[in-house]
């Protein structure tokens, strides 16, 4: 037996030698990075919204946001802080602020003042008199509620947006109506900075489904202008940006680029606070590969400027969409964000990852 074995391990060796080796089994080092991972290096926020019920009702929903986001969208809205006069009702941002330090996660409230279907609802802004108040009396009202809501928000919120969409709202809003179009954002942002001085306020709009209106941004920035030049203490702008990609122009990125340099020349931070991107009736690789290179493009580019901020998210997983309900456009296929239904990483959420990592 032995004269065997001397006999075949020679052979047997030539005969390795031969066989041509499999290449190594190699893994990229960032291949199980998180955002959150990839955000923190940079100093930069990057996050996504609370979802109310359903964030409590899912058990992978708190998880996930956690470990793949550093900060998140608390909704306070005055209908629900403030259901009377004088009761507050602070249980949703209180179960937030928990969430936040458990997983080390900063909030961003959204929003302090917005429309009049979600200003307190003993206000009565739903009648054509606004519910008759004087301007001193809204005034009073305005500022109690902002800063005993920012006060309880403490340093556990990095940001809030004191005023959501002015431009939208600037013609029926009944703030505006008995304030004044720029006087109720003025004092607004007055409040809020008396109540956190270390808080970054954010003045928040839409500009379209198809990439940002150069005619809505302008507005925009020349009602920021008038204000800042004013004094009104606004440190950042937010841009929603409720894509849907049957409709975006193809020069989107330009027009991001310019609403960053228009931001630049009044002399604010800009934050993009509401992303999702509609993929259309399809639900082709194709489709998919798209919507990546579009979160890819607007997190690059916001990276590529050091005045831009953070990115948020409309919205965790597709299942959860308010494009889904009669909120908004009622789209029952559509998957707009970075994780699927089953809190699975889409190729969005890999197209974000790559900017992030690319850094500034």
């Amino acid at each position: 037996m032995t004269l065997v074995l001397k006999q075949i391990l020679p052979l047997l060796a030539m005969m390795l030698l031969l066989v041509p080796l499999a290449a190594p089994q190699t893994r990229d080092a960032g291949d199980n990075e998180t955002l959150r991972q990839a955000a923190q290096k940079t100093g930069f926020w990057v996050g996504t919204t609370i979802q109310g019920r359903m964030w409590n009702r899912d058990p992978e929903y708190k998880p996930v946001l956690g470990r793949d986001f550093n900060a998140a969208v608390s909704i306070v809205f005055p209908n629900l802080t403030q259901p009377e006069r004088g009761r507050f009702d602070f249980d949703a941002m209180d179960e937030a602020m928990r969430f936040a330090r458990q997983y080390n996660v900063k909030l961003m409230g959204h929003s302090l003042v917005y429309k009049n279907p979600n200003a307190q609802p003993w206000l009565h802004f739903n009648g054509i008199t606004c519910g008759g108040w004087s301007a001193k009396d809204l005034d009073e009202i305005l500022k109690d509620h902002i800063q005993k809501v920012v006060r309880h928000g403490g340093d556990t919120y990095y940001a809030w947006e004191v005023v959501n969409e002015p431009t939208q709202q600037m013609h029926d809003s009944c703030w505006a109506r008995i304030l004044g179009p720029e006087q109720y954002i003025m004092k607004s942002f007055q409040y809020a900075r008396e109540a956190n001085p270390s808080a970054l306020l954010i003045l928040n709009d839409t500009f379209g489904q198809a990439g940002i209106e150069k005619d809505r941004a302008d507005h925009f920035f020349a009602v920021v202008k008038k204000l800042k030049d004013a004094g009104a203490p606004i440190d950042a702008v937010g841009t929603e940006m409720h894509w849907e990609m049957p409709q975006l122009r193809p020069s989107y990125l330009e027009e991001f680029k310019d609403f960053l340099e228009s931001a630049r020349k009044v002399g604010v931070k800009v934050h993009i606070t509401e992303m999702d991107v509609y993929q259309g009736s399809t639900n082709s690789p194709e489709a998919f590969a798209k919507q990546k290179e579009i979160f890819y493009n607007v997190v690059h580019t916001c990276l590529l400027d050091s005045n831009c901020i953070g990115f948020m998210t409309w919205g965790i997983a597709d299942r959860y969409t308010w494009l889904r309900t009669a909120d908004w456009k009622n789209f029952p296929d559509a998957k707009p964000v970075l994780f699927d239904d089953d809190f699975k990483k889409k190729p969005a959420y890999f197209g974000v990852l790559q900017a992030l990592k690319e850094g500034r």
